[in-house]
């Protein structure tokens, strides 16, 4: 009776403070292993959505590009306007009909490429206004000191002027980049030795 007593009550003495203190530290351990696969998962989905959407803005930029200046007849040379940032026109249309002209710009401070047109008049002056801007990427930056946008006439027989579109797309928290770089050919273009300055000068680069 007397050992089944003391059997009893050892039995009801509970968990020490010692069994208790491992129980609390392999716990915290499980959790921080957890919580740290956690936090790595999260940083690498970010991640892949940074470069995700720089892909989008890139491909959308060249799309809208590629379906507009390579049937470009007349290129302007780019420069920067009176408002520091950096313009180029193009005008596209058949000869002896409307034409359409452009532009593009790459607003530094803010790092967007926008685009906007306007019809030129078909003949003599007048009136001409411009629609508003339309974004076609933000968080574009210039790929060292290469500009945005570039032109000069190709190397082939034909003469036709390129236009060469290079920029780097960030975006993302935490941010990723990527470089992008094309070369659009204006089929519809003269056999010019340089680009154009007297076309699409109707609005001008405000």
């Amino acid at each position: 009776m007397r050992r089944l007593r003391d059997r009893i009550q050892r039995s009801d003495e509970g968990t020490s403070l010692i069994e208790l203190l491992v129980v609390m530290i392999i716990f915290t351990m499980i959790m921080a292993i957890i919580t740290t696969a956690i936090v790595n998962m999260m940083r690498e989905s970010r991640r892949q959505n940074g470069q995700s959407n720089d892909m989008s803005a890139a491909r959308k930029v060249i799309t809208l590009l590629d379906h507009s200046a390579r049937y470009a007849n007349a290129i302007t040379a780019p420069g920067t306007g009176t408002d520091g940032n950096f313009y180029f026109e193009f005008q596209t249309g058949n000869t002896g009909q409307q034409q359409t002209c452009t532009q593009w710009r790459w607003v530094s401070a803010g790092g967007k490429l926008q685009w906007r047109t306007w019809q030129p008049p078909l003949t003599g002056t007048g009136t001409v206004t411009a629609t508003n801007w339309s974004t076609a990427a933000i968080g574009i930056s210039q790929v060292g000191s290469t500009p945005v946008f570039s032109i000069s006439p190709t190397s082939s027989a034909d003469a036709k002027e390129e236009l060469t579109v290079t920029f780097t797309a960030t975006s993302g928290a935490p941010s990723t980049s990527s470089n992008s770089q094309v070369t659009l050919t204006a089929i519809n273009s003269t056999s010019d030795t340089a680009p154009t300055t007297a076309t699409c000068t109707q609005v001008g680069r405000p």
